[in-house]
């Protein structure tokens, strides 16, 4: 059960909440928020052991619980619900991670091999990325001019334009998609 607070105090059992969540009742929504951010944060901080990417877990947890609220089906409490789907975004961000981790270092291995000059000068070079960065889509272009120049997280681009963090990573790997096609002719690789 959670405290859900509408004038005065008022106790719901979860499958009541689960339903005025489904229905889209932001009050009893944001109540589940707040009573469960603080504990889910620490919670996904054992796991990852970063408070920033712990948050940005929880954060868009939440958020994909709000845009699939329709579609909820919980069998247990809410907050059961709510630390089994932090914990699997946990450890797929940790697989990720792990994944990454090993591109770079291939890419750092690869890179004591080979060395990658470009074939403009850097004023050319600098043109040439505005030109193709202003060739994205507009809401690529937005997104990833707010990830990489305004340096937003993504769950903080999510929330400005009212957007899923996965929309946000989508359009981020297409813009670099975009832009290493554009410009890979500036570069011996």
């Amino acid at each position: 059960m959670v405290n859900i607070y509408k004038g005065e105090k008022v106790q719901l059992p979860d499958q009541e909440i689960i339903k005025a969540i489904r229905q889209g009742n932001k009050d009893v929504f944001e109540q589940v928020f707040h009573a469960c951010y603080e504990n889910l944060c620490q919670y996904a901080f054992t796991i990852l052991r970063d408070m920033d990417e712990a948050e940005d877990i929880v954060q868009s947890m939440f958020m994909k619980v709000w845009e699939r609220r329709e579609e909820l089906n919980i069998q247990q409490s809410m907050r059961s619900y709510l630390f089994r789907a932090v914990y699997h975004q946990c450890i797929n961000h940790l697989e990720h991670r792990t994944i990454k981790l090993k591109h770079r270092e291939y890419g750092v291995y690869e890179g004591q091999h080979k060395v990658q000059q470009p074939e403009v000068f850097p004023e050319e070079l600098s043109e040439n990325i505005r030109i193709a960065v202003n060739d994205l889509p507009q809401q690529c272009r937005t997104i990833f001019m707010m990830s990489r120049y305004d340096e937003l997280r993504y769950a903080e681009i999510a929330q400005k334009l009212n957007i899923s963090v996965n929309t946000i990573e989508n359009q981020i790997s297409k813009a670099l998609r975009i832009l290493r096609l554009k410009l890979k002719d500036h570069f011996i690789l």
